[in-house]
């Protein structure tokens, strides 16, 4: 159903470039911004890790986990969220300045112990370098998307306390529709990996949504300190990985905590 709403105000906004009219007549004007991120397994969120722990330096390179990963949209006219899980692309933002469509925020989990298959990043090493690669399908309604990239915890149990979880670290970034779409985004989000590995967080978990807007949902928390927290991106039609590693989700995905020991990653 997010799905058909989403095409449908496509479908609007098509008509209204073209002059066309329909029983619906409002005008559909530029908002602050949209986003989708693939999260396909051709092209999944990955996360790449340099470090240094008592075996030498390593580097980790873990691809998000579709179990855990969704959106969660906020309908301020029903005050309702809704939750979508194992679907692509994975959407942020809002898509017109009228105040009765959705507010989307986007979610994505790495796991870091290995529990899907992928690299482990061992308790204890030392971050030197991270970060996060997403394939961007596209950036509508604003030619410049500012974004928070915020670290936080979440289980996808209760979508109105996700949408608002509290923020544990962040950065801010903006994506442009002029070069992003249909490319690689690569992201460096060293911070945010150290505050994770300092909590041991057995998952680095990151929300993403509007940077500076009033949310249907609230005001967004003051960061006075963002823009000292702007991240430096790059974008490419190639993987900066080069032959990326294989999606492989085990049943029920990984789960959001702290505490827990990790093994030691072998090499």
């Amino acid at each position: 159903m997010r799905r058909m709403f989403y095409l449908g105000v496509t479908a609007i906004l098509a008509l209204s470039l073209l002059g066309c009219s329909g029983d619906d007549d409002r005008n559909v004007v530029t908002g602050p911004g949209f986003v989708g991120i693939d999260d396909s397994d051709a092209a999944a969120p990955l996360l790449t890790v340099d470090f240094v722990d008592v075996q030498g330096p390593g580097t980790a390179f873990i691809l998000s986990d579709p179990e855990s990963d969704g959106d969660i949209a906020f309908d301020p006219v029903l005050n309702s969220f809704t939750l979508t899980t194992k679907a692509t692309p994975l959407f942020f933002g809002i898509d017109s300045l009228d105040p009765n469509l959705a507010e989307f925020r986007a979610f994505l989990t790495f796991p870091l112990d290995g529990v899907t298959g992928q690299d482990i990043l061992p308790l204890g090493a030392t971050i030197t370098f991270a970060t996060v690669e997403l394939f961007v399908t596209e950036v509508s309604f604003a030619g410049t998307v500012p974004t928070f990239m915020d670290l936080i915890q979440y289980r996808f149990q209760n979508p109105a306390q996700d949408f608002s979880a509290p923020v544990l670290d962040f950065r801010t970034l903006d994506f442009f529709s002029s070069t992003d779409p249909g490319n690689f985004v690569l992201i460096e989000i060293t911070p945010l990996v150290q505050t994770a590995q300092d909590l041991a967080l057995l998952d680095f978990q990151i929300r993403l949504s509007l940077d500076g807007v009033v949310s249907p949902a609230g005001t967004q928390v003051a960061r006075p300190q963002a823009a000292s927290n702007k991240a430096d991106r790059t974008v490419s039609s190639f993987s900066a990985a080069g032959k990326r590693p294989k999606r492989r989700s085990q049943a029920g995905g990984s789960r959001a905590g702290a505490g827990a020991e990790r093994p030691t990653r072998s090499r």
